[in-house]
């Protein structure tokens, strides 16, 4: 096996696993909270207790990883998600479900781990190519969680946890046999305060921020927006919405490393948000006919998509003397701020204007983002494809 493969199949396994969990369990936790008489403002406490966990420790778990190796942090992170679930297996009474959800979050770096591991490991051309297999192992992690989710909600809430518990366990233990340590060599002692105050890593993570928050605006939208355009019921949406998150992993594992090579990360991001403008007011625009709003929709969920790793590639790549745990840290944090500010936003629009409101909100993230970032005057690092 080449040692491409030797680290690319355990870490590729890894996310995909993870994801699956997460995505199995984190669904149904409004409803066991329902179950247990918990107010609404209960359940986005609990959310919003992950995120903000995640949103402080996830550079500090990047920066401790810059000195100890993403190895022992991914294991510290996975027993996090292990510890997390098996309270949630324990009870789903507020208290311990929002324990749970403290202990997941301050632990979350998970992902942000992987991703460091493979920044480590390859050139920039490999790079190009296994950062979006990371994101199609995630996209179709959550389709799997999903699924999985909804055969066993019928057995209830613990069966679902205990299942999240043992898949994190299962990641944990592929953790300890088959991922080799990537950290090499002596690492620039940089602290996180330290790494904010660069600016060619401040603007890149506000790329990502806003990338995440167009991208949750949409696609957490999706259900109700679906509902109304096309008057489906909650088992059709579900199904609709796997089929076009399938598709859009298809999409990053296949075209986008191509389009990586050909054009590198500035022009492929430039080109992504001008499809995500134009499909965007598209949404916005739509009269009546289901292949249009479907046709639409998958687009801008691609572009959508696809706008994680390309950022990611890009604050990587933005100053490569900064310690890579640092940079995937702020990579996981500015993710978290978007992911907070996006699902406000595109369901205050669509309450507001419905599928037009919608729309337009979506152009306004994008035009924003583009807008903001002017990706090649502040970076600089665009290289011909091969040099």
């Amino acid at each position: 096996m080449s040692n491409e493969r030797v680290i690319l199949v355990p870490i590729l396994t890894v996310v995909f696993v993870d994801t699956l969990g997460y995505a199995a369990v984190v669904p149904l936790i409004p409803f066991a909270l329902r179950d247990e008489h918990a107010p609404l403002v209960a359940v986005g406490a609990v959310f919003a207790a992950f995120s903000l966990c995640q949103l402080i420790t996830a550079p500090l778990l990047g920066r401790l990883s810059d000195r100890v190796g993403r190895r022992p942090v991914l294991v510290l992170s996975l027993a996090g998600s292990v510890v997390g679930f098996a309270l949630l297996a324990i009870s789903s009474a507020f208290p311990v479900v929002l324990l749970s959800r403290v202990i997941d979050g301050s632990s979350a770096g998970n992902v942000a781990m992987c991703y460091a591991a493979v920044l480590d490991s390859g050139t920039e051309d490999t790079r190009r190519r296994w950062i979006p297999a990371l994101g199609a192992a995630a996209g179709a992690g959550i389709v799997a969680g999903l699924g999985l989710s909804a055969l066993l909600a019928g057995f209830g809430f613990r069966a679902v946890a205990l299942a999240a518990m043992f898949l994190s366990l299962l990641c944990l233990a592929l953790t300890l046999i088959a991922v080799p340590e990537t950290r090499r060599g002596a690492i620039l002692n940089l602290k996180v305060s330290a790494a904010l105050r660069l600016p060619k890593l401040r603007r890149p993570a506000l790329f990502i921020a806003l990338c995440a928050a167009l991208q949750g605006a949409f696609l957490l939208t999706l259900p109700i927006y679906f509902a109304n355009a096309l008057g489906l019921h909650v088992q059709a949406t579900t199904a609709l919405i796997a089929f076009l998150v399938v598709v859009a992993a298809a999409f990053q594992l296949v075209a986008l490393p191509r389009l990586l090579g050909l054009l590198g990360a500035t022009v492929t991001a430039r080109l992504l948000l001008a499809v995500t403008l134009c499909s965007a007011a598209f949404v916005g625009t739509i009269a009546d006919g289901a292949a249009a709003v479907v046709v639409s929709a998958a687009i801008l969920t691609m572009a959508v998509a696809a706008l994680a790793p390309v950022g990611t590639l890009l604050l990587a790549e933005s100053n490569p003397d900064v310690p890579v745990g640092i940079t995937m840290g702020l990579n996981a944090s500015s993710a978290t701020v978007g992911q907070i500010l996006g699902p406000i936003t595109g369901y205050a629009a669509f309450a507001l204007g419905g599928s037009r409101a919608l729309g337009l909100c979506c152009v306004a993230l994008a035009l924003c983002t583009a807008g903001t970032v002017r990706i090649c005057t502040w970076l600089k690092i665009e290289r011909a494809p091969g040099q």
